[in-house]
């Protein structure tokens, strides 16, 4: 099965556009503070601007209210890293979106391995542990390691933000080139 690819930390339409035609599976749109975090409205309108994506709304330490104003979106999926309302994995689920998990839950939908810091690039020690829930890694992929790292491990998903800018914007170059590595791992681990 070809691995899953999700390009993080996207800010307009263009580029959410872009990545969906090259091939990227999920589309992630940032909600809390960081170098890459766009309003819900603006994600919203990316959302209705790219009607084929699968977008994932993404952030950290997540309150009540920002999590029913994301299930509330036409996003796909949640991810939250750092502290989570309670229940919130079945919550996504019961409105129909993926809750993807930061930590190994056997009740999320996928778990993502990221590094501390995430969208930060620094790479992290890539591993896959023995789990029943689908595992997609990131932390300091990018185009020159994720073919690797795919080859090697096998991740069901891959996930990058960093890996794919030029001074800390997203690279339509960059986007190409880690989706056609990913591809080209997929092939040598089979």
């Amino acid at each position: 099965m070809a691995t899953r690819i999700k390009v993080c930390g996207l800010k307009d339409a263009a580029t959410a556009q872009c990545a969906l035609e090259l091939g990227a599976d999920y589309l992630g749109l940032v909600l809390t503070p960081s170098q890459r975090q766009i309003s819900r409205d603006a994600a919203q309108r990316i959302m209705e601007q790219v009607p084929g994506g699968r977008f994932v709304l993404v952030g950290r330490d997540v309150d009540d209210g920002e999590l029913e104003g994301w299930l509330a979106t036409a996003a796909q999926g949640v991810q939250i890293h750092g502290t989570a309302p309670s229940g919130w994995i079945q919550r996504a689920q019961r409105a129909g979106k993926m809750a993807i998990a930061t930590t190994l839950r056997q009740d999320a939908d996928v778990v993502l391995l990221d590094n501390p810091e995430p969208g930060s690039g620094q790479a992290r020690d890539w591993q896959v542990p023995p789990f029943t829930r689908p595992i997609w890694l990131a932390g300091g992929l990018n185009p020159d390691n994720v073919r690797q790292v795919v080859a090697a491990l096998r991740p069901a998903g891959v996930d990058v933000s960093s890996g794919v800018e030029i001074g800390g914007e997203k690279d339509w170059g960059l986007i190409q080139r880690f989706i056609e590595e990913v591809r080209r791992g997929d092939k040598a681990s089979t």
